[in-house]
């Protein structure tokens, strides 16, 4: 009886190592992982949503200033997760595999900014002109980002691209901007990650992320 109760304690001990594990951070993915990330990005029950919902966090709107409606950040795990759900139709585990490797091991921050209307498409024209001015589509590049883990973690690359509302040409508006920094896999650690959003009126918007917690 006793060296039974020993057996089963040891192997609940050892399913929540394993669990543990296949919560942390997950890099560089190896066939099994990348499969097993496919099979979940074909899923569209509760299970996924839940997944996919602990990568974002979406701050309030402020009282005034421009809103950082969303930030996320995108693990390589999480990344084919999404790439199996947006190529749902024909795609396949094999198909995953092989996306995966003609990409580098990347880490993706996106963050999604609003326009408000204290903060909109249109500026107040300078004194003594008349009319309005239109906000730049790069009004973005005003904004400071940064992300750390203990330390801060500098990005290969940072790219944003303007968000216009209904309408083309002329008669589209201004919305907002999506935002993406780009960084190498192997910067990151699984541990907390503090990603830090700074506005030109001064904001600090902030969002935690444990990556023991997410593959």
């Amino acid at each position: 009886m006793a060296a039974a109760r020993k057996t089963l304690i040891a192997a609940l001990l050892l399913a929540l190592v394993v669990a543990q594990v296949a919560g942390a951070y997950d890099y560089p993915l190896d066939s099994t992982s990348i499969r097993e990330a496919y099979f979940l990005g074909q899923r569209y029950d509760e299970k996924a949503a839940k997944f996919l919902a602990q990568y974002i966090q979406r701050p309030p709107l402020p009282k005034t200033g421009p809103h950082v409606a969303e930030i996320e950040i995108r693990t390589p795990f999480e990344q084919v997760v999404l790439r199996s759900r947006r190529h749902s139709l024909g795609y396949s585990a094999q198909r995953a595999e092989q996306d995966y490797a003609a990409r580098p091991d990347r880490v993706l921050v996106r963050v999604q900014i609003r326009l408000t209307p204290s903060y909109g498409a249109l500026l107040p024209a300078p004194p003594g002109s008349s009319g309005v001015q239109v906000r730049s589509p790069d009004f973005w590049s005003d904004f400071s980002f940064r992300v750390l883990q203990g330390s801060a973690i500098t990005p290969k690359r940072i790219h944003g691209a303007p968000v216009y509302g209904p309408g083309f040409g002329p008669s589209s508006t201004l919305t907002g901007a999506e935002v993406l920094l780009e960084f190498n896999a192997a910067q990151f650690r699984s541990a907390p990650v503090r990603i830090e959003v700074i506005t030109p009126d001064h904001q600090h918007v902030a969002a935690e992320f444990d990556l023991r917690d997410l593959r």
